[in-house]
């Protein structure tokens, strides 16, 4: 296998045991680092340059990013989590973690959902995603393994198949998962509505435009995620689609990331002020 095929697969980074799995010398690993087309972080771990710092953090601790932060780097999407998660590569005794900023949240997992020994320092997104069923809260959860679903890189029916074997939280984030998100704050915002008592559907067509949400007939919630902040070209498109459902009769609401991350017992109140109010019916 080419040098740049083992480092693909595994974010940049392969072990000195893997390369001589597939022929190349201890010789020929000497001089590629001495041309500066690898660096060796550890004395069986080596990368690709430019190293990435997380990676390269897990490397040196003798451990493997994991949960949110492996989540995060996936394309998956995870709340605002501050703390670097890693997990130890083995039960050796060569795990030390640092004092370095993020802090540190170690995850001790004697059996993940699948060997992932051949992964130098990111562990596998199943693993991540089962890390984050027991570390995040479980709306969150569901938030992230929708995000997989929708990304490719799993599928409803392997999470159930998942579920089923490991119960617990697992099972619990992955009945809350239904693949139809388009982001995962509406994960989120659908789940905790859910938990309110008030039902809604995802991504229903309305002449010709997807929603967010619909609860009932009537009441759209619309979802701003961070990236909606950067575009102000979307950003004028989403708000010319708000004043076309309200000329069609719809009641329209819209929220960004803090309004549900940080503040959602006030964006609850609001929206079953509007159900009170009638807003989800259909005006005869």
């Amino acid at each position: 296998m080419h040098l740049a095929t083992l480092l693909a697969r595994n974010n940049g980074f392969v072990t000195r045991a893997e390369l001589r799995r597939y022929g190349v010398s201890a010789h020929a690993v000497r001089g590629l680092i001495a041309r500066g087309a690898l660096v060796a972080l550890t004395r069986n771990i080596l990368a690709r340059p430019p190293v990435p710092a997380e990676p390269s953090r897990a490397a040196m601790m003798g451990g493997r990013v994991a949960c949110v932060t492996a989540a995060h780097s996936m394309g998956i999407w995870v709340l605002d989590d501050t703390a670097f998660h890693v997990v130890p590569r083995g039960r050796n005794g060569h795990f030390r973690t640092d004092a370095a900023e993020p802090r540190a949240v170690v995850h001790w997992t004697p059996e993940p959902i699948e060997p992932d020994g051949h992964r130098p320092v990111v562990e596998s997104g199943r693993n991540a995603l089962a890390h984050i069923a027991r570390c995040q809260p479980l709306d969150a959860a569901a938030a992230s393994f929708d995000s997989a679903v929708r990304l490719g890189l799993t599928t409803l029916e392997e999470l159930q198949v998942l579920a089923s074997a490991h119960r617990g939280r697992f099972a619990d984030a992955a009945a809350l998962v239904t693949g139809r998100a388009d982001s995962g704050l509406e994960t989120l915002t659908r789940v905790r509505l859910k938990w309110a008592g008030v039902g809604c559907r995802e991504q229903v067509v309305i002449d010709g435009h997807p929603v967010d949400l619909l609860i009932g007939d009537r009441l759209v919630i619309q979802l701003d995620g961070k990236q909606h902040l950067e575009d102000p070209a979307q950003l004028a498109r989403d708000r010319w689609q708000d004043r076309r459902l309200r000329l069609m009769g719809y009641t329209v609401l819209r929220y960004g990331y803090a309004e549900v991350v940080y503040a959602w017992d006030e964006t609850l109140a609001q929206i079953l002020s509007c159900i009170a109010g009638g807003a989800q019916l259909r005006r005869r």
